[in-house]
């Protein structure tokens, strides 16, 4: 085994520790308080989103089709859940046979894979794009997305653009930049933006790679 490939597992397997050091972190500092209260803001807007949803309907039922043709033109936008959010998944990662991710619990129909908590899911997403860099040399929106995705890549491509700022062609410091990769990419997958306290401790995954160079 060359040298070169030796280093490579050894960043790796540091940048994999940072990463299960982290999730041990979000168990401190009051983290759990803040995801309760996460979870319970997102219970009361659902909560709200259906009656409004019902009381939208009562009203467009005692309005003749004149009247519906005329409204003020208000919207109410039904709670739905998607994948990634049913599933604690929030990059939408497939599970990876006879290698079930830390704190995957099964898998849907689809080959996604089901996690315990959403914090599960994003390490699994920050495992997958650590290997497309340390490992492929990913390190275009471009490059990322050719491997991570089958179809809508150059709608994907042009969200994670605008939201990083990054052209997708273009090579970018894929470990410095990855909290905000992770969060754009949940929010594309899942169609809700997730707290960014989620993502901000990935930060040291970078500082772990670097140390590793030296």
């Amino acid at each position: 085994m060359s040298e070169r490939t030796l280093r490579v597992q050894a960043y790796t397997f540091a940048c994999l520790a940072a990463i299960s050091a982290i999730a041990g972190a979000a168990t401190s500092f009051g983290y759990l308080e803040m995801k309760a209260a996460y979870r319970a803001e997102q219970a009361r807007s659902s909560a709200l989103s259906a009656q409004l949803q019902k009381a939208m309907t009562a009203r467009d039922e005692g309005q003749d089709e004149d009247q519906a043709t005329g409204s003020g033109g208000e919207t109410a936008v039904a709670a739905v859940k998607t994948l990634a959010i049913r599933n604690n998944n929030p990059l939408n990662v497939k599970t990876v046979k006879g290698r079930p991710w830390f704190g995957q619990i099964a898998v849907d129909k689809h080959g996604h894979a089901v996690f315990d908590t959403p914090e599960h899911g994003i390490r699994a997403g920050a495992n997958v794009l650590l290997n497309y860099y340390a490992v492929h040399g990913l390190d275009t929106l471009e490059g990322i997305l050719s491997r991570f995705c089958t179809g809508n890549r150059e709608e994907y491509a042009t969200f994670l653009s605008r939201r990083l700022g990054i052209p997708p062609d273009v090579k970018f410091d894929v470990l410095a930049r990855l909290p905000e990769l992770l969060h754009a990419m949940a929010r594309f997958e899942s169609g809700q933006e997730w707290p960014r306290e989620l993502f901000t401790g990935y930060s040291l995954v970078a500082t772990a790679y670097r140390k590793g160079q030296r």
